[in-house]
């Protein structure tokens, strides 16, 4: 996978947030590299790990509403 094909990606799953209302934000780290973002909102939630190796963060989506 190439570097623009990974931020198309992220940017896809990004877009899925449009229109959804954000409940909470938390921000965690996970391991000494790597950090979480957790984004709630009135469909579900959305989880993004970032680790600094990493080009771009991997996302995952916890509902079938996104």
């Amino acid at each position: 996978m190439t570097i623009n094909d990974q931020i198309e990606e992220c940017q896809e799953a990004l877009e899925k947030l449009t229109g959804k209302k954000i409940l909470e934000i938390k921000f965690k780290p996970c391991d000494l590299d790597c950090w979480r973002l957790y984004i709630t909102t009135d469909k579900g939630k959305l989880v993004m790990t970032f680790c600094k190796d990493w080009r771009c963060p991997v996302i995952e989506h916890k509902c079938s509403d996104f």
